[in-house]
């Protein structure tokens, strides 16, 4: 087993910084960064970091909509902490799901950036940015695992203040981590392999198929969370919807489909 013995928090005098804030806040910049990097020759930095930084507005506001919808049994009741986010609390699809509607308004409004080519930067970006994210997470120890007996990465929390069990358990929020790191590869990959042909966006539809597939099954070795729907977390509820989109949209963006609707969109918000 190994030892986990850090402290959710950096104490720096009377002012102390969770490891969660901190790794997610490293990882909306390096995957800001990626994302503009990707798109160099393509778009202006300009409209680059325009769409990105309606992304992260969109990703922040997302993450925490969708904690205070999972945890509403609590937040009924503390009306005035919905909007603490600083407190803690954001649910990662929550991230997903408004970073890339906040992003793709901005980019629809300005109509001088390519959608598909965005979404396909975007996908790197965003899976960098949750794997960093994902740090914090294995340091606070506060998505609970199964028991883990010998097979797979298996952890203890030690620190008094750990969030964290005891364990041995499944280090579960680690191999999603090692998840979002790998759909990185996949993305960078398939940006070469796929060069120059079209339709541009089926690489983002593809990390979004094999995110959700991630995040399903890696749900079954997490705990201590509500499972409103045929036994499954609220996490592989909203993976299994995002996957049957995903397909859905890869099939019509193949077809030709999404872009015929995606132009009269431009062209209807044009005039």
């Amino acid at each position: 087993m190994v030892e986990i013995p850090f402290d959710p928090e950096i104490h720096l005098g009377p002012i102390s910084l969770a490891w969660h804030g901190i790794f997610t806040a490293v990882g909306i910049f390096f995957g800001v960064w990626l994302a503009i990097r990707l798109l160099r020759g393509r778009v202006s930095e300009d409209a680059g970091y325009s769409v990105a930084t309606w992304g992260v507005v969109g990703g922040i506001l997302g993450a925490r909509i969708l904690h205070v919808a999972d945890r509403w049994d609590f937040y009924s009741q503390h009306l005035e902490q919905i909007p603490q986010i600083w407190s803690g609390g954001i649910a990662v699809w929550g991230a997903a799901i408004g970073g890339v509607l906040g992003g793709f308004l901005i980019a629809l409004r300005r109509g001088d950036v390519p959608i598909g080519a965005t979404a396909d930067a975007a996908a790197a970006g965003i899976g960098l940015g949750f794997g960093i994210g994902r740090i914090g997470d294995v340091i606070n120890g506060e998505h609970h695992a199964l028991p883990c007996e010998g097979t797979g990465i298996c952890v203890g929390y030690t620190n008094p203040a750990t969030l964290g069990q005891p364990g041995p358990v499944h280090l579960a929020i680690g191999y999603e981590m090692i998840w979002d790191l790998l759909g990185v590869g996949l993305v960078l990959w398939l940006r070469r392999r796929l060069a120059g042909r079209q339709p541009e966006g089926r690489i983002f539809w593809m990390w979004l198929i094999s995110y959700a597939i991630g995040r399903w099954a890696f749900g079954y070795l997490r705990i201590g969370d509500p499972t409103p729907i045929a036994g499954l977390r609220q996490d592989q509820v909203v993976a299994v919807a995002v996957l049957l989109v995903a397909v859905a949209a890869l099939a019509l963006l193949q077809a030709g489909v999404l872009a015929r609707v995606l132009g009269r969109v431009r062209g209807a918000t044009a005039t």
